[in-house]
């Protein structure tokens, strides 16, 4: 399990309104044609909590998805002249 940040998308099924919204005030989230996204840094613990709100308040959960920070050997670095 991953203690430190995150950034996660959870997709969840209908829209949901700005009442609803406001329980997840760390959350950014997207209507689209038939679900909400929520996106936001989330470590462990508030991701647990954000999805037992959503099961608390019956709302159905499509996908949660984490999605990995650049590696940082991989960010080009100053170069030395020759």
């Amino acid at each position: 399990m991953h203690a430190e940040p995150a950034l996660y998308t959870i997709r969840v099924d209908g829209h949901l309104g700005a009442t609803v919204l406001s329980a997840f005030p760390s959350l950014s989230a997207e209507q689209e044609v038939t679900q909400t996204v929520l996106v936001g840094f989330l470590d462990s613990s508030a991701l647990y909590g954000v999805l037992a709100q959503l099961e608390m308040l019956g709302i159905d959960l499509v996908e949660v998805s984490r999605s990995s920070p650049p590696c940082p050997s991989a960010q080009p670095g100053p170069t030395s002249p020759a």
